[in-house]
């Protein structure tokens, strides 16, 4: 290294980096108390662990508790505990020393010191900023501390402007005060909270904290009727309420929960009213340890088809302190039904605590997470079928989302899916579907409309109840999209009986029927071709019809008419594929081919009058709207009294 040439340590302007960190880190300015509860914590769960060696820690008072006293007179709030403490020097180095971490630091010195096989405490912070996140919420914050052990505390005071002061001060107590001064209410602000307010306390407590292992209490005033009075005067009465549940379900053995358990546990978290219809309960071990707790609701949830709601609702904690309840890594949007939650020691959180700072962790526990529950579907089918119908009437829709976003799941998935069938209405499998087809049927037959009643009614479905064929019927929207994606199925392709040329097995008759016919009445395909130029791409004689006259036929990879309509109506049609011209088919066996030849050559006016009817009759049939209704009803009426229609 030359003269010129020097190695200088970055110069940073505190007071300035204190400020960004302060209002630039945390997006909920609610967090703060989140922070300091898991710093109490964390100290209670210290002293815990060194207590274990030294029992004289304790000083005769082995209870462990955070405590909230809020002040609404002087606009206070305290973050009491009754937990290990700090010495002066600990409290230059992890208060006044800005991201460094006593926890951090402690934890690596009990790993250096443990036994084989001695797992380490479960301690929260490790960034060592959480503590200035009070700084959201106060003017100034003063922190009182005592080591358990020692004779003398201290006090330290900052109003995060860059510098804090240090006292020597008498405390009888163990443990740690934080004292938060806290900024005047700004009732102009959208969504400002009183943190005075028992209320809000209870309900950030509840939504962060609520798992803790130590208790969170605060003293509440109530109004109770006076002991022996008889005219039942009501006084004003001071108790010491706990705020938190601390009674995280998934922390114990699976065989140990009841259902009664599972319910009450389900409810909680989900507001549901109803117990949920399964459990999943698992833990992993390993390089990633995490357990998950998940459930499975009953009825349908308000929004689940809400496009901004389309997210996971598992929630996500770390060390039993809740993160978020929407990481959209953790659960796939097609599972978004599923309520639980899933607690990891080992995920790598960013400074703030609010999210992951990278997610292939995540997307292991996903991939186990959504295993797991492919599994219990499939046990619920074997085990439990009316419960899985009933349950998949009500999520079947979301679930088969994942027949077009998952490529690698799409086997398994489409396993445990149900369509109905036109045999008699009810679910089925494709496995089932598979094996009750005749010997030599080389495709899974399938028919999409707008509900069930519109399928069971479709012609496109007379030449395969003449045959006692099967196919099953697709009434839910995303079932048009899911089989664009579930192109096959243990080997067998997906054809739908209502586009292409359909290759039917054991129907020589109807195809006899159609070629004798195409030679017979080309005229008439021809004349019907050009008269209903630009309202149909083609006509042909069908295979498909047995008691109807006419269908209409959509080309292959055209959406259904209903699908293609609602995505028009909302506003999606950029998002279809190319519209096509339908194809318009006629029954070569109905009386009335006859009739259409003879008119082709006879009375072109009346042919275009019966072929408008035809179409009008086709798009009636399948649900679709007539594009011209007043024209429809004046045929109509003209062919009932019997005179020419006009049109």
């Amino acid at each position: 290294m030359n003269a010129t040439t020097q190695t200088l340590p970055f110069q940073a302007e505190v007071k300035e980096l204190l400020d960004l960190m302060i209002h630039s880190l945390y997006s909920h300015k609610e967090i703060f108390l989140r922070e300091l509860i898991s710093n109490a914590s964390d100290a209670l769960d210290k002293l815990r662990v060194e207590g274990l060696k030294d029992p004289q820690l304790f000083e005769g008072q082995e209870s462990l508790w955070i405590r909230l006293e809020p002040d609404s007179a002087k606009r206070t709030l305290a973050v009491i505990d009754s937990g290990i403490g700090m010495t002066r020097e600990e409290v230059i180095a992890n208060i006044g020393t800005i991201a460094s971490s006593g926890t951090r630091r402690f934890l690596k010195e009990m790993k250096d010191k443990r036994q084989p096989g001695e797992e380490l405490p479960g301690l929260i912070g490790q960034f060592g900023v959480g503590f200035y996140s009070a700084f959201m919420v106060a003017d100034e914050v003063v922190l009182e501390t005592r080591r358990a052990g020692q004779a003398k505390g201290v006090r330290w005071t900052s109003r995060g402007d860059g510098s804090y002061t240090l006292e020597e001060i008498e405390r009888e107590e163990r443990g740690t005060r934080v004292t938060l001064h806290l900024k005047a209410l700004d009732e102009e602000e959208a969504g400002a909270k009183d943190f005075t307010e028992e209320w809000v306390l209870r309900e950030i407590v509840k939504r962060y904290s609520d798992f803790v292992e130590h208790p969170v209490q605060m003293e509440v005033e109530r109004l109770e009727a006076k002991e022996g009075d008889e005219d039942g005067e009501r006084e004003k009465v001071t108790k010491l309420e706990t705020l938190n549940s601390m009674r995280p379900l998934w922390t114990r053995p699976r065989a140990e929960i009841t259902k009664e358990e599972h319910a009450e546990f389900y409810k909680h978290l989900a507001h549901d009213w109803e117990p949920p219809l399964e459990a999943v309960h698992f833990k992993a071990e390993g390089t990633l340890e995490y357990t998950a707790l998940l459930y499975l609701p009953k009825r349908r949830m308000p929004g689940l088809f809400d496009p901004e709601a389309a997210k996971s609702r598992v929630a996500l904690y770390v060390k039993r302190v809740f993160i978020t309840d929407s990481s959209e890594e953790l659960i796939p949007a097609w599972l978004r039904f599923v309520r639980g939650l899933v607690d990891s020691a080992d995920l790598p959180l960013n400074v703030s605590r609010e999210t992951l700072q990278h997610a292939r962790q995540l997307g292991q526990i996903q991939k186990r997470i959504v295993g797991k529950l492919l599994e219990t579907f499939q046990t619920l089918l074997k085990d439990r079928r009316e419960d899985y119908e009933s349950f998949f009437e009500a999520f079947g829709p979301v679930l088969k989302e994942g027949l077009w976003y998952d490529d690698t799941r799409r086997q398994e998935l489409a396993a445990v899916c149900l369509f109905r069938t036109s045999k008699d209405g009810s679910f089925t499998t494709l496995a089932e579907y598979v094996a009750r087809a005749p010997v030599g049927q080389k495709a899974i037959y399938v028919l999409s409309a707008p509900d069930l009643e519109s399928a069971k009614r479709s012609p496109h479905l007379e030449s395969f109840r003449k045959r006692g064929q099967e196919v099953l019927l697709l009434v839910d929207q995303v079932d048009e999209f899911a089989m664009q994606r579930l192109t096959e199925f243990e080997g067998k392709p997906l054809r739908s009986v209502a586009k292409g040329e359909l290759e039917l097995e054991n129907a020589e008759d109807a195809k006899a029927a159609v070629e004798t016919a195409t030679k017979e009445h080309g005229a008439l395909l021809a004349a019907a071709k050009e008269e209903l130029s630009g309202e149909v791409g083609d006509v042909r004689f069908s295979a498909r019809l047995v008691d109807s006259a006419a269908v209409l036929v959509s080309e292959e990879g055209a959406l259904a008419p209903h699908v293609e309509r609602l995505m028009r109506e909302s506003g999606q049609s950029a998002f279809a594929p190319p519209r096509k011209e339908r194809i318009l088919e006629l029954n070569p066996s109905h009386p009335l081919t006859a009739r259409l030849s003879t008119l082709a050559q006879e009375d072109r006016a009346r042919f275009g009058d019966y072929l408008d009817l035809l179409l009008g009759q086709a798009l009636l049939a399948e649900g679709s709207p007539l594009p011209d209704p007043s024209r429809f009803a004046s045929l109509v009426t003209g062919l009932l009294v019997g005179d020419k229609a006009k049109s």
